[in-house]
């Protein structure tokens, strides 16, 4: 006989439980129903106006073709990779140099100096590079059997360099 009034049992249970929890979200909820009140924006700035850019010298302006990332030497040397496959450098006196052409166009991305001279690059289909006055070498374009399909940024820490994709 306690085996019938079983399903009557759950049945009155799963009302008990649900009618307990509407009440608790109509009477007891700490969410307000009010709308939320959002102020009109401002036509007047709260910040004074800051036009301190406005001065600044670009450099390689007329020059460089989309520079994608820069990097400076112990020697105080810029070099940065354009979009025309040149790694560029700027010199302290302010000359800019065609050092060496890496590649085709749109595939040089991160580069950072090296501490034995020369720089990392990053060719978004060659992988990671190395870039001397002697010439280019690849350093990896595997890893683990996987072909590097977008390296991007090249970081150094320690001794050692590191890609991030």
């Amino acid at each position: 006989m306690a085996i019938c009034r079983l399903p009557q049992f759950c049945c009155v249970f799963s009302l008990g439980y649900l009618l307990a929890t509407i009440v608790q979200i109509i009477f007891f909820s700490p969410i307000s129903p009010n709308a939320l009140y959002i102020p009109p924006i401002s036509s007047v700035a709260a910040f004074p106006a800051n036009k301190k850019l406005q001065s600044v010298i670009k450099l390689g302006e007329g020059f460089l073709e989309n520079p994608e990332d820069v990097s400076v030497d112990e020697n105080g040397v810029l070099y940065t990779a354009t979009r025309d496959g040149w790694i560029k450098r700027l010199h302290r006196n302010g000359s800019w140099e065609n050092w060496k052409r890496v590649g085709g166009g749109d595939t040089l991305l991160g580069i950072s100096t090296a501490k034995d001279g020369g720089i990392f690059v990053c060719d978004a289909e060659k992988g990671l590079l190395k870039v001397t006055k002697e010439g280019v070498s690849v350093l990896a374009s595997h890893v683990d059997g996987t072909k590097i399909r977008f390296a991007d940024d090249v970081m150094k820490h320690r001794m050692e360099s590191y890609i991030s994709a």
